[in-house]
């Protein structure tokens, strides 16, 4: 045997018995390491495990392997529904305003009485409503006017100077029984101000923020 010969025999098993590497092998983990992973209890795990919404199974000697991919994909199910949770948790934040005492009086009592899971605050003055919005800035304000239309003119005004000052916009709805009452951004520009026909009612009051309710959830 000639020496290339010999060193070709030495070197081809080297060659032969080379280890590859196997693309997409899944990795398993142990009960434990899945707990740390998940944060959760091991019983808790073993249970997920049970229920079917880990992917796992017993070795021989009892213990437990769990698929990396299913403590990922239950990872992402988690968070989803928690932000879902938390999205659902929290009430929305309606400040209403009525200068009108009876109204209010009946706004408050009809209120009381509803299921609604909006956070309603109740102003009988539009001045101390704007003070509020620097410090508590609801959601979505609405307000019933019933001044004369000079005032409800500068209270449109001043709710305007409001959103324009660089700030994300107040979604605000004015109620009056003035026909041509209009916000001066509602042309050629979208206005988060909306001006409707009066009068308000608990009735209205009730289909609103069930409204204000049902557009949050999508």
């Amino acid at each position: 045997m000639s020496a290339e010969q010999s060193l070709t025999a030495v070197m081809e098993p080297s060659i032969i018995f080379k280890p590859v590497a196997e693309p997409n092998v899944p990795q398993f983990l142990s009960t434990a390491e899945a707990a740390r992973m998940l944060g959760l209890s091991t019983t808790l795990v073993q249970t997920l495990v049970d229920q079917g919404e880990l992917k796992g199974w017993k070795t021989r000697g009892g213990h437990r392997r769990i698929s990396l991919d299913s403590i990922q994909d239950y990872q992402s199910t988690s968070r989803s529904s928690m932000g879902m949770s938390l999205k659902s948790s929290v009430k929305p934040r309606v400040t209403v305003v009525v200068e009108s005492a009876q109204l209010m009086e009946q706004l408050m009592t009809a209120n009381a009485n509803w299921t609604i899971p909006v956070e309603v605050t109740f102003f009988d003055s539009v001045t101390e409503a704007l003070l509020e919005l620097s410090s508590k800035r609801p959601d979505m304000l609405v307000v019933e006017m019933s001044m004369p239309r000079a005032q409800q003119e500068k209270t449109l005004q001043a709710l305007e100077n409001f959103n324009n000052r660089g700030r994300s916009p107040l979604s605000v709805v004015l109620i009056t029984k003035e026909k041509d009452l209009l916000s001066t951004n509602a042309v050629g520009s979208t206005s988060s101000i909306q001006v409707i026909s009066g009068p308000m009612s608990p009735i209205w009051m009730h289909a609103y923020l069930t409204g204000v309710v049902a557009s949050c959830q999508i």
